[in-house]
């Protein structure tokens, strides 16, 4: 499905891959090379161009948005880096993935030094409220993946759990995004307050489409591998949901599987989750995101970048179907 914000800031996006790689250049040749690695491999760039449509929704004029949307993609990727080396994943965005390619070593290094980068644009902005953001944001995220390690392949994680997981991993610079470039725009309190609604429902329906598309998804589309969740002993949405739903038989079949490490059948693993229905409470979750997130951009007057950020919500919508 053709995105309809890359027609809308097409200018702005090219300013964006043009500010990343000069940000991350050093005189170090290996840092440059290895984070270029990460960076050049393409990505969906979504929380960037949600903080330029933001911006530009709420009437920013100025040059900073690029430099603001430059730091929130830096942020992700370096969480993305440091996800790579905890889960040790092959690949990520259909290449190899860092630590991959090189090693463990090279994989945090390189991560603390894309964090650097994103400091360092951070630290150069004039209003201190858009680096409290940041900071918190960064901290809050940071949390997020130490919670999910604590409760991996310890307990059978409630629902409750999981939203609070994806809130901080995922929800959580979705919302950085959206608020500071609100902020940059110098917007109200009311507005502030729809923007965070917005940006979290975006964010916690993002995450749990993802989690879907471990089971139901497209390699060659994804650049993940299916079932990679699973296999990393991960409760994901679809299985929180499903366990309870299944017969003693089938339930104790995938909890050996996740908390022994057993080789799992994922074929049969997806039989079992589709057939509790699942699936269907799982998308009906997605869509009362979903509603928020046209609910709150309802607050704010027609503009194309707000059509662009509704295109955002619909395609997200569109990832599993």
């Amino acid at each position: 499905m053709e995105l309809l914000y890359k027609e809308i800031i097409q200018n702005e996006l090219q300013q964006l891959e043009d500010t990343l790689a000069s940000s991350i250049s050093s005189d170090i040749n290996l840092a440059t090379e290895v984070t270029q690695h990460v960076v050049n491999s393409g990505g969906k760039r979504i929380r960037p161009v949600i903080c330029i449509l933001v911006a530009k929704m709420l009437n920013y004029k100025g040059l900073e948005i690029i430099k603001l949307a430059s730091s929130i993609e830096l942020l992700h990727t370096a969480t993305l880096i440091h996800d790579d080396v905890v889960d040790q994943s092959a690949t990520r965005r259909g290449k190899e993935s860092i630590h991959t390619k090189w090693d463990n070593a090279h994989g945090v290094l390189v991560g603390d030094f894309v964090y650097s980068k994103a400091f360092q644009l951070m630290a150069s902005f004039d209003n201190p409220e858009i680096i409290r953001i940041l900071a918190d944001s960064t901290n809050r995220i940071s949390e997020g993946e130490v919670l999910q390690l604590s409760l991996k392949q310890k307990e059978i994680l409630s629902k409750e759990k999981y939203f609070e997981i994806i809130d901080r991993k995922t929800a959580e610079l979705f919302k950085a995004a959206a608020a500071t470039a609100g902020t940059l725009a110098s917007c109200t309190k009311n507005e502030l307050i729809s923007l965070t609604n917005f940006s979290i429902a975006l964010g916690m329906n993002f995450q749990i489409k993802d989690d879907l598309l471990d089971y139901f998804g497209d390699q060659e589309l994804t650049g993940k591998k299916i079932g990679k969740d699973f296999e990393e002993g991960k409760f994901t949405l679809p299985l929180i949901i499903a366990l309870p739903l299944m017969s003693k038989k089938d339930s104790s079949i995938v909890l050996e599987t996740l908390f022994q490490n057993k080789q799992p059948d994922f074929k049969y693993i997806v039989k079992i989750i589709k057939e509790t229905g699942a699936i269907e409470k799982v998308e009906d979750i997605c869509n009362q995101f979903s509603e928020t997130c046209f609910k709150e951009l309802d607050n704010f007057p027609q503009s194309d970048y707000k059509k662009g950020l509704i295109d955002i919500v619909e395609n997200i919508n569109a990832r599993v179907s």
